[in-house]
């Protein structure tokens, strides 16, 4: 006979709706940051950042939690039926993870490549810099060139 009662069935059910939810969130927040990007509105994508991070520590807390059920409800339904709402919770959750992990690695590259092109603008800045350095240094900035009469 199974430990885990329905009382926890019900308990993890509703730990993992919120999971999910959470998830969901995390999924359409990440499409947005790759509209983001693309728009190169850096700012937008930073605070994105942020409202991503709230979301994984919510996550992590919902973890906390619901690990212990979790660890009890795996072990004790290995033998038996275990419960389709929880499994499909799971499989839902699963989906959901692997989607913002394709979008993340999109979005990271598309910011790596970003990064390489401001880096190599701040690269052509400096030796525009240096060239009209070099200009401004062989022309004497004094008077006399510019009054002097000849």
């Amino acid at each position: 006979m199974s430990k885990f009662t329905s009382a926890d069935i019900e308990r993890l059910s509703k730990l993992l709706s919120d999971e999910l939810e959470l998830h969901e969130k995390i999924q359409k927040l990440t499409e947005k940051q790759t509209q983001l990007l693309a728009k190169d509105d850096i700012e937008g994508f930073d605070s994105s950042l942020d409202k991503r991070a709230e979301l994984i520590e919510k996550i992590k807390g919902l973890h906390q939690e619901s690990d212990t059920l979790m660890q009890s409800y795996v072990s004790d339904t290995a033998s038996e039926k275990k419960s389709d709402s929880i499994e499909k919770l799971r499989e839902q959750i699963r989906k959901a993870l692997e989607t913002c992990a394709g979008l993340n690695d999109e979005n990271i590259a598309a910011m790596k490549e970003k990064t390489e092109e401001q880096a190599k603008k701040i690269d052509e800045q400096r030796a525009k810099g240096k060239g009209i350095g070099g200009y401004a240094q062989s022309v004497p900035n004094t008077p006399e060139v510019f009054d002097k009469k000849t």
